[in-house]
């Protein structure tokens, strides 16, 4: 990944004063690094770069937060393959600007990447520092939201939703017609003349020493298996199909699509939420939103999956709580159904981006990222049972006749 022409960092030890200097126009004479943050990315590398001391007294950012490729050879071209990372340059150099008087995000101070690649391979965002002293981030492990900081950043999402609502389709980068982020993992499940599914399962049992199914409960194992055997079946992809276009279907606004809890955080003063990492926004359906907050940030001893309607009428009436338009073109009934079929939907994604990523996690250096995955997969599974989401795909299949 290294290039000769390169001029910005990809990596916490190519941080320079100078290369600080072109981001903030001011000579730096020394900085701090954090890269306690780098295994905890999926789809990117990022690390905090603090106490930077200018050499003349100032009110520039003394802090910032870099983000940049992943280290991961195998995630970034899942990442490329889905413009992960042009999406992302494509959210701070444009699309901040309607987004930020809705719902608060990081200020963007510089972009990096070569302009003549589109698919933005190397890239890095010097991004605002969300810092300790008025910021306090969540951690989908150590320190998840509870079910009070779930229902704000509902409230949250709904006016976000309420104001970029009727999104129309246009042909810039994630607001053409809706498809779930990961959608060509799905497509690709019943590639090389078997299933995502059946190659998975011997990889994990290499990498992890055990068997995928064997960290949840048999009644989970159970849904999980019989979902694999309906996209097993010789209807799949015509009800794959399908349900992507009932989705299309739907009424449009911009989602943020990876709104964990290791994205989330809360103002020190308990009045604000902020989001960062936007590598995974879409336009589509409302129930985007809501597969990856599920699926990662909580637990299942936490208790959160079983206040999934709860949490999301909360949303709802934030959504339409100033529209009756919303409410008349979009039930809550219909939301919530949607919600568990786009479970199902992002389940098979994870299956794909298993696969696809799991021999990076062979490298000793990754140990840390190996478990996070392991937990989340354990996650995944828990929530598509206890949500009841295969009742909803069972109907939709049904009322189909597929």
């Amino acid at each position: 990944m290294n290039n000769v022409n390169r001029d910005f960092p990809l990596y916490p030890s190519e941080m320079t004063c100078e290369f600080l200097e072109k981001c903030f126009g001011k000579k730096v004479k020394s900085f701090n690094l954090d890269t306690s943050m780098t295994a905890g990315g999926v789809l990117a590398d990022a690390f905090r770069v603090f106490d930077i001391e200018y050499e003349t007294p100032s009110d520039l950012p003394k802090s910032c937060f870099v983000k940049c490729t992943k280290e991961i050879p195998e995630v970034v071209e899942l990442c490329l393959s889905t413009q992960v990372y042009a999406k992302e340059v494509y959210f701070y150099s444009t699309l901040i600007e309607k987004v930020r008087d809705s719902i608060r995000v990081p200020e963007c101070y510089a972009i990096f990447r070569d302009e003549n690649d589109n698919d933005c391979k190397e890239f890095c965002l010097i991004l605002e520092d969300f810092d300790s002293d008025n910021w306090m981030p969540f951690d989908q492990f150590d320190n998840p939201m509870d079910y009070d900081d779930t229902a704000m950043l509902m409230k949250d999402l709904g006016s976000f939703h309420a104001a970029c609502w009727g999104e129309p389709v246009s042909n810039d980068p994630g607001l053409g017609p809706f498809k779930a982020h990961w959608q060509s993992l799905n497509d690709s499940f019943w590639d090389e003349g078997t299933t995502a599914w059946n190659q998975v399962l011997p990889k994990w049992q290499e990498v992890y020493d055990e068997d995928l199914l064997a960290m949840v409960d048999d009644e989970t194992q159970k849904t999980i298996l019989e979902i694999d055997k309906i996209y097993s079946s010789e209807n799949a992809k015509k009800i794959q199909d399908k349900l992507i276009e009932d989705l299309q279907d739907r009424p449009r606004t911009i989602t943020h699509g990876d709104a964990r809890g290791n994205n989330i955080f809360k103002s020190k003063d308990g009045k604000t939420i902020g989001i960062i990492d936007w590598q995974m926004w879409a336009a589509g359906p409302a129930s985007n939103e809501f597969s990856q907050l599920w699926f990662n940030s909580y637990s299942l001893e936490s208790g959160m999956i079983h206040k999934l309607e709860e949490l999301t009428q909360i949303y709802y009436d934030s959504l339409t709580s100033d529209n009756e338009e919303i409410k008349n073109s979009y039930s809550f009934d219909q939301l919530l159904d949607d919600t568990k079929l786009i479970f199902i939907n992002m389940w098979i994604q994870y299956i794909g981006f298993t696969l696809g990523s799991i021999d990076g996690y062979k490298d000793p250096e990754q140990e840390k990222s190996k478990q996070n995955w392991r937990e989340m997969m354990k996650r995944n599974m828990e929530t598509v049972h206890y949500s009841g989401c295969l009742d909803s795909f069972k109907k939709f299949i049904e009322k189909n006749n597929l």
